[in-house]
């Protein structure tokens, strides 16, 4: 197990330390998930949207055509605030 300390900026941002960077791929840009356990949060690379699938509590099952409709219907509320 890799551990190492971080400080937290007034911004709440934290800078995690160059081995654990290397350890997960993490390179400047990259996205990760955070998962809090009880007191402990985890810190995880995030690959792609489909490798966060099921990352979030829902009562729906996730599927393509869901996630699209829902995509879809996002699109057409902003497009009418626009407009």
């Amino acid at each position: 197990m890799t551990s190492g300390y971080s400080t937290i900026t007034q911004k709440g941002q934290i800078t995690l330390p160059a081995d654990i960077r290397k350890h997960l791929g993490l390179n400047p840009g990259k996205r990760v998930v955070l998962t809090r356990e009880g007191e402990t949060v985890r810190v995880h690379s995030a690959g792609d949207f489909y490798a966060m699938a099921g990352s979030l509590a829902s009562k729906k099952p996730f599927s393509v055509r869901n996630m699209r409709r829902s995509a879809k219907k996002l699109l057409v509320r902003r497009h009418e605030k626009t407009a």
